[in-house]
């Protein structure tokens, strides 16, 4: 997998199974895309993502909620169409929460590990040093994403575990 060296605004990702797609940040006027990606997702990925059920993909979409800002990024193909949406929400000016879903019929290919990597470049540019996820201990998939791309466990139970990744700082 190669990325482009653009800066962290929008930029070309290409697999090595000759898919390409572009990773960018999400529009919060991007309510219909968001649905047809939401229509995408299988129950247990819903479940996986939000705790629980859905109703549409409006609740992707970057908003500002009771003083607090959030911001999306979006892995989308050629033509548009959404693959993989990576939330992020500030908890405080060093500190951001994030969420990744990957379309259901789509996983294991890469965009949700690049989608990740991308958020964890952005990081540091914006001045972020620390981001926090919560993953269910049945989604496998995403606990080893989340271990390879180095976060570490800081807390948990038997159905939710707390990752944490800090930004390197410059030498």
């Amino acid at each position: 997998m190669a990325e482009n060296s653009e800066p962290l605004n929008a930029v070309l990702v290409a697999l090595e199974i000759g898919e390409s797609y572009t990773i960018r940040k999400l529009r919060s006027t991007e309510t219909e895309a968001c649905d047809a990606f939401f229509s995408r997702l299988c129950s247990h990925d819903v479940r996986w993502r939000f705790g629980g059920p859905r109703l549409s993909g409006a609740c992707l979409l970057p908003a500002r909620v009771a003083g607090r800002c959030s911001l999306a990024f979006a892995a989308a193909n050629m033509s548009g169409e959404i693959l993989a949406i990576l939330n992020v929400e500030y908890l405080d000016p060093a500190t951001a929460e994030i969420a990744l879903v990957v379309r259901s019929d789509l996983k294991r290919r890469g965009i949700g590990s690049a989608l990740l990597r991308h958020v964890m470049r952005w990081t540091r540019a914006a001045g972020l040093r620390r981001l926090v996820g919560h993953v269910m201990s049945d989604n496998r998939i995403m606990l080893r994403l989340a271990l390879a791309a180095g976060f570490r466990p800081t807390a948990g139970d038997q159905a939710l575990i707390e990752f944490s990744w800090v930004a390197p700082t410059e030498a």
